[in-house]
């Protein structure tokens, strides 16, 4: 492929350089047909613009066609920051990714040393329209907040979105499945990367991610009889989670990682954070994901294959979940 010629970034935003919130709030409303985001991180945020502007003619060849168009868009862009999110993490690490010549199938191709397909599915969560989670509070500066809580509560709404989420995703895949054009097999590994970048707040991306999938409630502790000490963690068991509508609420399963009917799935990857909340904080962008493995996947992820990120693991003999940091490499840029 040419060096691609479309730009991430309007020309015109980045000549509109803004140092006051007066000064934001004019370009935001000059130029509100595109992205609110886009056009913070143009006229404002010039260290994160330029790492956007320097990995996408590194990364163009691993994304959609239309992709400088649509990252521009309000109704898009945070779907396709989260794919390049995903694929500068890729290319960081030095992983066989393949370039994006096909129009119908998951968003990226990963080949596994031994040739192994590893198809990833991305999808970002939104704050839902039934039992939607809540919007994030305004925050004045200069006031002292306190917030508080049942977990549950907190957590359950921010769960559902991460289910319908994977849900989502997989249907999709099913589709492909049956689709000889789209070059997947039954036999390749399939990841879902979801972002819940949208939906956190004062939330822990681990505990939303365990209980989402493997049913991990809150920590318990119990006081021994003899030493009069309490003993533990132990995790509340919570395999399945209560959605509340209009007609009834429903109850849903919250073990998608360790039931048989979703074995295909060979994982499921999670961030709770954009990349340039890593950007702007100097952390290395990409360690802060989490893959949870299907406990009896029938593709399993080749081993190693991930080397950074957080590995999280369900053993169904001792329902004992391990959560563990994977071994770390770095391709420069």
């Amino acid at each position: 492929m040419d060096k691609i010629s479309n730009n991430l970034f309007p020309p015109e935003l980045i000549a509109d350089s803004v140092h006051t919130q007066e000064e934001l709030d004019e370009a935001l409303a000059q130029h509100s047909h595109l992205s609110v985001t886009l056009v913070t991180i143009a006229v404002s945020r010039p260290e994160t613009r330029k790492w956007y502007e320097d990995y996408w003619q590194k990364l163009y060849k691993y994304l959609d066609k239309d992709f400088a168009n649509n990252f521009q868009l309000e109704s898009e862009h945070e779907a396709r920051a989260w794919e390049f999110h995903i694929a500068s993490v890729l290319f960081d690490h030095g992983l066989s990714l393949q370039e994006k010549t096909w129009t119908t199938g998951p968003d990226f191709c990963v080949l596994a040393a031994d040739g192994k397909k590893v198809w990833i599915e991305a999808i970002s969560c939104t704050s839902g329209a039934v039992d939607p989670v809540p919007p994030k509070p305004i925050l004045t500066e200069g006031i002292i907040y306190m917030s508080g809580g049942n977990i549950e509560d907190l957590n359950r709404p921010r769960v559902l979105r991460i289910l319908n989420a994977i849900g989502t995703k997989y249907e999709k895949y099913k589709r492909y499945i049956s689709d000889n054009n789209c070059g997947v097999s039954k036999d390749d590994c399939l990841i879902i990367a979801v972002s819940g970048a949208n939906i956190e707040f004062a939330s822990y991306s681990d505990m939303l991610l365990k209980r989402a999938v493997f049913g991990v409630g809150p920590d318990v502790f119990y006081k021994d009889r003899d030493t009069d000490k309490l003993v533990g963690p132990f995790y509340t068991a919570t395999p399945t989670i209560t959605k509340k509508a209009k007609a009834g609420d429903e109850v849903m399963p919250a073990s998608f990682m360790e039931m048989d009917e979703f074995s295909n799935i060979s994982a499921v990857l999670y961030c709770g954070h954009h990349a340039y909340d890593c950007v702007l904080n100097g952390h290395k962008v990409g360690d802060d994901f989490l893959f949870a493995y299907h406990s009896d996947a029938k593709n399993p992820v080749p081993e190693g294959l991930f080397k950074f990120g957080h590995g999280i693991r369900k053993n169904l003999q001792d329902s004992m979940v391990t959560d563990k940091p994977q071994t770390y490499q770095f391709h420069e840029l």
